[in-house]
Protein backbone atom coordinates (compact mmCIF):
# COMPACT_ATOMS: atom_id res chain seq x y z
CA UNK A 1 0.00 0.00 0.00
CA UNK A 2 1.07 3.72 -0.77
CA UNK A 3 2.72 4.96 2.13
CA UNK A 4 0.96 8.09 1.85
CA UNK A 5 -2.77 6.14 1.70
CA UNK A 6 -2.15 4.05 4.68
CA UNK A 7 -2.26 6.67 7.47
CA UNK A 8 -5.48 7.87 6.06
CA UNK A 9 -7.13 4.32 5.14
CA UNK A 10 -6.01 3.58 9.13
CA UNK A 11 -7.86 6.79 10.55
CA UNK A 12 -10.56 6.15 9.00
CA UNK A 13 -10.80 2.80 10.21
CA UNK A 14 -10.41 4.25 13.74
CA UNK A 15 -13.16 6.64 13.14
CA UNK A 16 -15.60 3.24 12.04
CA UNK A 17 -15.02 1.34 14.42
CA UNK A 18 -14.86 4.13 16.94
CA UNK A 19 -18.33 5.01 15.96
CA UNK A 20 -19.41 1.83 15.86
CA UNK A 21 -18.68 1.26 19.21
CA UNK A 22 -19.69 4.15 20.81
CA UNK A 23 -23.01 2.39 22.03
CA UNK A 24 -23.44 -1.07 21.00
CA UNK A 25 -26.30 -1.79 23.09
CA UNK A 26 -29.09 0.95 24.27
CA UNK A 27 -31.91 0.29 27.20
CA UNK A 28 -34.84 0.58 24.71
CA UNK A 29 -37.87 -0.46 27.13
CA UNK A 30 -38.15 -0.99 30.76
CA UNK A 31 -41.48 -3.52 31.77
CA UNK A 32 -42.29 -3.53 35.43
CA UNK A 33 -44.91 -5.99 36.35
CA UNK A 34 -46.34 -5.64 39.68
CA UNK A 35 -49.79 -4.70 41.32
CA UNK A 36 -51.10 -1.69 42.75
CA UNK A 37 -48.24 -0.27 44.67
CA UNK A 38 -46.90 0.07 40.56
CA UNK A 39 -50.06 1.20 39.75
CA UNK A 40 -54.41 1.77 41.20
CA UNK A 41 -57.17 2.47 39.04
CA UNK A 42 -59.64 5.45 40.85
CA UNK A 43 -61.22 3.99 44.04
CA UNK A 44 -63.40 6.84 45.51
CA UNK A 45 -64.61 4.69 47.59
CA UNK A 46 -61.40 4.75 49.02
CA UNK A 47 -60.30 8.11 49.28
CA UNK A 48 -58.21 7.68 46.42
CA UNK A 49 -58.55 9.31 43.01
CA UNK A 50 -55.99 9.18 40.50
CA UNK A 51 -54.29 6.30 38.31
CA UNK A 52 -50.59 5.69 39.41
CA UNK A 53 -48.87 3.63 42.24
CA UNK A 54 -50.75 3.41 44.88
CA UNK A 55 -50.43 5.81 47.81
CA UNK A 56 -47.82 8.20 46.20
CA UNK A 57 -49.26 11.68 45.97
CA UNK A 58 -48.31 12.05 42.01
CA UNK A 59 -47.25 10.13 38.75
CA UNK A 60 -44.15 10.92 39.05
CA UNK A 61 -43.23 10.21 42.71
CA UNK A 62 -44.33 6.22 42.16
CA UNK A 63 -41.70 4.13 42.48
CA UNK A 64 -42.18 2.79 38.41
CA UNK A 65 -41.67 6.08 37.22
CA UNK A 66 -38.60 7.67 39.87
CA UNK A 67 -37.09 4.23 38.71
CA UNK A 68 -37.32 4.67 35.10
CA UNK A 69 -36.17 8.25 35.70
CA UNK A 70 -32.73 7.10 36.88
CA UNK A 71 -32.38 4.39 34.56
CA UNK A 72 -32.61 6.97 31.94
CA UNK A 73 -30.46 9.06 33.29
CA UNK A 74 -28.34 6.64 33.72
CA UNK A 75 -28.57 5.33 30.28
CA UNK A 76 -28.18 8.81 28.81
CA UNK A 77 -29.44 8.06 25.25
CA UNK A 78 -31.27 10.27 22.53
CA UNK A 79 -34.28 8.57 23.14
CA UNK A 80 -35.56 7.47 26.58
CA UNK A 81 -36.42 4.48 27.06
CA UNK A 82 -39.79 3.02 26.79
CA UNK A 83 -41.78 2.39 30.23
CA UNK A 84 -44.18 -1.17 30.29
CA UNK A 85 -46.57 -1.13 33.42
CA UNK A 86 -48.21 -4.91 33.44
CA UNK A 87 -50.11 -7.23 35.38
CA UNK A 88 -49.61 -10.44 35.85
CA UNK A 89 -53.13 -12.06 35.39
CA UNK A 90 -53.43 -14.04 38.45
CA UNK A 91 -51.61 -12.87 41.21
CA UNK A 92 -53.55 -14.88 43.77
CA UNK A 93 -52.34 -17.87 42.87
CA UNK A 94 -49.11 -16.57 41.30
CA UNK A 95 -49.77 -17.64 37.50
CA UNK A 96 -50.92 -15.75 34.03
CA UNK A 97 -47.86 -14.29 32.23
CA UNK A 98 -48.01 -15.50 29.08
CA UNK A 99 -48.84 -12.26 27.41
CA UNK A 100 -45.61 -10.71 29.10
CA UNK A 101 -42.94 -13.38 27.23
CA UNK A 102 -41.58 -11.87 24.56
CA UNK A 103 -41.67 -8.64 25.77
CA UNK A 104 -38.39 -7.08 24.13
CA UNK A 105 -37.84 -5.30 27.47
CA UNK A 106 -34.27 -4.71 28.26
CA UNK A 107 -34.88 -4.16 31.95
CA UNK A 108 -37.64 -6.53 33.52
CA UNK A 109 -38.96 -5.64 37.29
CA UNK A 110 -41.02 -8.02 38.83
CA UNK A 111 -42.60 -6.69 41.64
CA UNK A 112 -45.38 -9.45 42.30
CA UNK A 113 -46.73 -11.63 45.20
CA UNK A 114 -48.36 -8.77 47.68
CA UNK A 115 -51.37 -10.31 46.56
CA UNK A 116 -50.64 -14.05 46.66
CA UNK A 117 -53.05 -16.29 48.98
CA UNK A 118 -52.04 -19.73 47.97
CA UNK A 119 -49.45 -22.28 49.57
CA UNK A 120 -46.75 -20.49 50.65
CA UNK A 121 -44.44 -23.07 49.87
CA UNK A 122 -41.67 -24.08 47.88
CA UNK A 123 -43.80 -26.25 45.76
CA UNK A 124 -46.37 -24.29 44.74
CA UNK A 125 -45.17 -20.39 45.51
CA UNK A 126 -41.44 -20.87 44.68
CA UNK A 127 -41.88 -23.25 41.43
CA UNK A 128 -44.32 -21.33 39.69
CA UNK A 129 -42.41 -17.91 40.68
CA UNK A 130 -39.20 -19.50 39.03
CA UNK A 131 -41.12 -20.84 36.01
CA UNK A 132 -42.52 -16.97 35.67
CA UNK A 133 -38.46 -15.69 36.00
CA UNK A 134 -37.78 -18.12 33.17
CA UNK A 135 -40.58 -17.55 30.86
CA UNK A 136 -40.05 -13.72 31.20
CA UNK A 137 -35.84 -14.19 30.30
CA UNK A 138 -36.88 -15.99 26.92
CA UNK A 139 -34.21 -16.59 24.56
CA UNK A 140 -33.08 -12.45 25.42
CA UNK A 141 -30.50 -11.59 27.71
CA UNK A 142 -32.99 -8.84 29.97
CA UNK A 143 -31.90 -7.55 33.12
CA UNK A 144 -34.37 -8.64 35.84
CA UNK A 145 -34.97 -7.95 39.17
CA UNK A 146 -37.13 -9.98 41.62
CA UNK A 147 -38.45 -7.81 43.96
CA UNK A 148 -40.10 -8.92 47.27
CA UNK A 149 -43.54 -8.21 49.11
CA UNK A 150 -44.06 -5.04 50.75
CA UNK A 151 -45.07 -4.27 54.16
CA UNK A 152 -42.44 -6.86 56.22
CA UNK A 153 -40.38 -10.19 55.83
CA UNK A 154 -42.93 -13.24 55.27
CA UNK A 155 -41.77 -16.52 53.78
CA UNK A 156 -42.43 -15.35 50.79
CA UNK A 157 -39.28 -12.59 50.91
CA UNK A 158 -36.88 -15.83 51.69
CA UNK A 159 -38.78 -17.92 48.75
CA UNK A 160 -38.09 -15.09 46.38
CA UNK A 161 -34.87 -14.28 47.35
CA UNK A 162 -33.74 -18.11 46.89
CA UNK A 163 -35.66 -18.25 43.48
CA UNK A 164 -33.51 -15.04 42.28
CA UNK A 165 -30.39 -16.84 43.14
CA UNK A 166 -31.37 -20.15 41.29
CA UNK A 167 -31.74 -18.29 38.53
CA UNK A 168 -29.12 -16.14 38.27
CA UNK A 169 -31.08 -12.63 38.37
CA UNK A 170 -31.01 -10.08 40.67
CA UNK A 171 -32.98 -8.93 44.29
CA UNK A 172 -33.75 -6.17 45.65
CA UNK A 173 -35.54 -6.39 49.48
CA UNK A 174 -38.10 -3.65 49.92
CA UNK A 175 -40.00 -5.92 52.73
CA UNK A 176 -37.59 -4.93 55.58
CA UNK A 177 -38.21 -0.74 54.78
CA UNK A 178 -41.39 -1.79 54.08
CA UNK A 179 -41.85 -2.99 57.81
CA UNK A 180 -41.14 0.59 58.84
CA UNK A 181 -43.78 3.20 59.98
CA UNK A 182 -42.44 6.12 58.23
CA UNK A 183 -42.14 4.59 55.10
CA UNK A 184 -46.11 3.95 54.97
CA UNK A 185 -48.92 6.21 53.46
CA UNK A 186 -50.60 6.34 56.59
CA UNK A 187 -47.52 8.41 58.11
CA UNK A 188 -47.73 11.55 55.49
CA UNK A 189 -51.27 12.41 56.41
CA UNK A 190 -52.80 12.28 53.08
CA UNK A 191 -55.19 9.68 53.24
CA UNK A 192 -57.33 8.46 55.69
CA UNK A 193 -58.47 4.69 54.43
CA UNK A 194 -56.46 1.80 56.23
CA UNK A 195 -55.88 0.01 52.88
CA UNK A 196 -54.13 2.83 51.08
CA UNK A 197 -52.30 3.65 54.15
CA UNK A 198 -50.83 0.63 53.82
CA UNK A 199 -48.99 0.86 50.92
CA UNK A 200 -46.19 3.06 50.43
CA UNK A 201 -46.43 7.09 50.32
CA UNK A 202 -43.92 9.37 48.72
CA UNK A 203 -40.70 8.73 51.14
CA UNK A 204 -41.73 4.66 50.61
CA UNK A 205 -41.75 4.70 47.32
CA UNK A 206 -38.34 6.67 46.89
CA UNK A 207 -36.94 3.75 48.82
CA UNK A 208 -38.54 1.14 46.73
CA UNK A 209 -37.15 3.04 43.13
CA UNK A 210 -33.72 3.54 45.42
CA UNK A 211 -33.54 -0.30 46.78
CA UNK A 212 -34.02 -1.55 42.87
CA UNK A 213 -31.59 0.74 41.27
CA UNK A 214 -28.86 0.04 43.55
CA UNK A 215 -30.08 -3.76 42.38
CA UNK A 216 -29.52 -3.35 39.07
CA UNK A 217 -26.88 -0.55 39.16
CA UNK A 218 -23.94 -2.61 38.40
CA UNK A 219 -25.57 -4.49 35.85
CA UNK A 220 -27.18 -1.75 34.05
CA UNK A 221 -23.78 0.42 33.59
CA UNK A 222 -22.63 -3.24 32.20
CA UNK A 223 -24.98 -3.75 29.59
CA UNK A 224 -24.86 0.12 28.34
CA UNK A 225 -20.59 -0.43 28.12
CA UNK A 226 -20.79 -2.89 26.03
Amino acid sequence: MNKKIFPVVALLLTAVLFCCGVRAEEIRKVLVIGNSIMKHGAAPQLGWNTDWGMAATAEEKDYAHLLHRKISETAKQAKAPELQLARIADEKHMLGWDKLKNSGADVIVIQVSDNYRGKQTREVFQKNYEQMIRDLRGDGNPIIVCVTNWGGPTKLTQMIREAAAANNVLFADIATPGALPENRAGSEGHFTNGGVNWHPGDRGMAVIADTIYAAIESALKQKLAR
